[in-house]
């Protein structure tokens, strides 16, 4: 890799880190954030609805914005609008955290395409795989860092000054990125029109397109998994396991180390050893088999089987990212990457939506988060089963 390569991987795994920071910190914090606002925490998964609905709505305009805007501009825009999501929510009323979830979610839904469209153009196309889980491990590390910083600061002082930390770290990456924004955003185009029109084309593509319709399907569902999982965890930890709020962050960060470890032993797994579309469906049969050891927590369960079922669970459920979007690099022009993986990506940010709330749906018919860990573990089989089956044809 040469230094420009280098540069743009930082860059962009930076903005990773701290967009993701953004998008779980309310999460993290439910447990203090409801006693405060009288709320009963399990509801925090309708945050994560409306966070992800935001993120829908920017990340198919992601080809436009950047082609106006450049990369570096763009993910400093899903940085300031990440920022801005959590001041808000630091009103402490209701719709307030509303308007704030979804204003983070649209900071999180842009700044993926950004990064793709980055790299695609700095990246050689064998190391893409690899280097892309890399850049997308910017999640996981910002969940693990997230998990061991920000409840124990909440404890000793409050989560508002939670919040406080994190807003404070976007606008220094903000700052910081600014210096390297001349050499990245290039070739702009200053008349490019901004419209829900490429909502439209954005979304058509990945429903249209044979080599992307498989992505779609996986990552849909996966991300139901995925973001159910990192929604409630610690909510479970504290009410279900009986874990104090900072020895539960504790076990959530270890779950993200998993994440650090997925993404880019799956990369890598995708480029040298098996391809994206069987990889992708052994993920979800995996996916499956997390939910039900997920179902089986309780205050009983030993304290290292509970790490080591937390990083377990970070590799499956938060390692395939990175896999699908180097395919999508893979298969599409690189003058359609932000546009396709916008596309695609919003399949996944609605998965990501429906996700969370089908999860609180069902704990408030159950009464019980195991038997939503089950139906939500049991619908990834079907995405694995045709992934298999489309693998299997083309040989």
């Amino acid at each position: 890799m040469g230094k420009t390569a280098i540069i743009s991987l930082t860059a962009m795994i930076a903005g990773q880190i701290a967009i993701a920071m953004a998008i779980m910190t309310v999460p993290v914090l439910a447990p203090q954030i409801s006693e405060d606002i009288n709320i009963d925490p399990s509801k925090i998964g309708l945050y994560a609805a409306v966070a992800f609905a935001g993120a829908i709505t920017f990340t198919s305009l992601a080809g436009s914005v950047i082609a106006r805007y450049g990369a570096i501009r763009t993910t400093q825009i899903a940085l300031f609008l990440g920022a801005f999501g959590l001041c808000i929510s630091l009103l402490m009323w209701i719709p307030t955290f509303i308007v704030g979830a979804f204003a983070v979610g649209m900071g999180y839904g842009v700044a993926t395409p950004a990064a793709s469209h980055l790299l695609a153009r700095t990246i050689a196309p064998q190391q893409r795989g690899f280097i892309f889980s890399i850049k997308q491990s910017g999640v996981p590390i910002g969940g693990f860092l997230l998990g061991v910083t920000i409840p124990v600061i909440a404890f000793h002082y409050s989560w508002q000054y939670g919040l406080l930390s994190i807003i404070l770290l976007l606008f220094l990456l903000i700052l910081l990125l600014q210096t390297i924004r001349t050499l990245f955003d290039t070739g702009l185009e200053r008349d490019r029109k901004i419209s829900p029109a490429e909502t439209v084309a954005a979304v058509k593509l990945a429903v249209k397109d044979s080599r992307l319709r498989p992505l779609v399907l996986s990552s849909f569902i996966y991300a139901m998994m995925q973001l159910s999982i990192f929604t409630f965890y610690v909510v479970v930890l504290v009410e279900q396991v009986n874990l104090d709020p900072v020895t539960a962050g504790t076990v959530f960060s270890i779950m993200h180390v998993g994440g650090i470890v997925g993404r880019p032993l799956l990369g890598w797994i995708s480029d040298k050893i098996l391809p994206a579309v069987p990889l992708l469906s052994l993920v979800g049969f995996a996916i499956f088999l997390c939910g039900l050891a997920l179902a089986t927590l309780d205050a009983n369960c030993p304290y290292l089987l509970l790490c080591a079922l937390s990083l377990v669970t970070g590799i499956v459920a938060a390692g395939w990212n990175g896999v699908y979007i180097s395919e999508i690099a893979r298969v599409m022009p690189s003058t359609e990457v932000g546009r396709a993986t916008g596309g695609v990506s919003a399949f996944t940010f609605l998965g990501v939506v429906i996700g969370p709330a089908v999860f609180t749906a069902i704990i408030g018919l159950s009464g019980s988060y195991s038997a939503a860990f089950l139906v939500v573990g049991t619908i990834a089989i079907g995405p694995a089963v045709i992934l298999f089956l489309k693998h299997h044809n083309q040989k």
